[in-house]
């Protein structure tokens, strides 16, 4: 057998058309049909998918209409490397490992929600920015096991008031909170930050001169 030959051949739960090697493993170029609905077009490497490729789901209730759900790179079976991978609730654009969203990537959800950022074990993780689509507020900052973990602020764009600071598991843990652009908001708060000043300043000031007249006079 050639080290190249084009096979059509059926197992119990897919069926196979492309190219094998010579100890008839799929290899090459070719196409892969599974009973669950989804299909494999793209290339292959001792059996496994490895290169590029496309998955494609077949729409319930539908003989031959197929959807799209990754398009990418594979390493022994597995996404790894670039691919753009299409949810039923939102699209993912960036880097896999192991069939997980590791590295650098983006993600749009269907809430309105966006993530750009690192990832790691198919969560965010590492320096990302995460804006919310309902509130339209926005986090810049570090994350750890898909939330908000370590330096960062947060801007609250209804009310026009920045928080900026440490979060431990998603919980805003200390910091600062400060006011920007207070007139160009729709729904500025109703809580505004006090100026920063020292209390009781007449007293203190009094004494304070009266302490350093004393020190002069030594």
């Amino acid at each position: 057998m050639s080290p190249r030959q084009i096979r059509s051949f059926f197992t119990t739960a897919t069926h196979y058309q492309g190219e094998v090697d010579c100890r008839n493993r799929r290899s090459g170029i070719g196409q892969q049909v599974q009973r669950n609905g989804l299909l494999y077009e793209g290339s292959w490497r001792d059996g496994l998918r490895h290169g590029h490729g496309i998955v494609y789901r077949k729409e319930p209730g539908t003989t031959d209409l197929y959807v799209k759900i990754y398009v990418g790179a594979w390493e022994g079976g597995r996404k790894h490397g670039f691919g753009v991978k299409y949810y039923k609730r939102g699209k993912y654009v960036g880097f896999w490992r192991r069939d997980q969203r590791s590295g650098r990537g983006f993600m749009w959800f269907d809430s309105g929600n966006f993530y750009m950022g690192h990832w790691l074990g198919d969560r965010f993780d590492g320096l990302g920015t995460l804006l919310e689509g309902g509130t339209g507020n926005l986090y810049q900052g570090e994350f750890r096991g898909g939330q908000k973990h370590g330096e960062g602020l947060y801007v609250h764009s209804r009310t026009g008031q920045i928080q900026r600071g440490f979060w431990t598991e998603g919980v805003f843990r200390a910091g600062t909170l400060e006011d920007c652009n207070r007139n160009q908001v729709l729904w500025p708060t109703v809580y505004p930050i006090p100026e920063i000043k020292l209390a009781n300043f007449p007293e203190i000031f009094e004494e304070w001169m009266y302490q350093f007249s004393k020190a002069l006079q030594n």
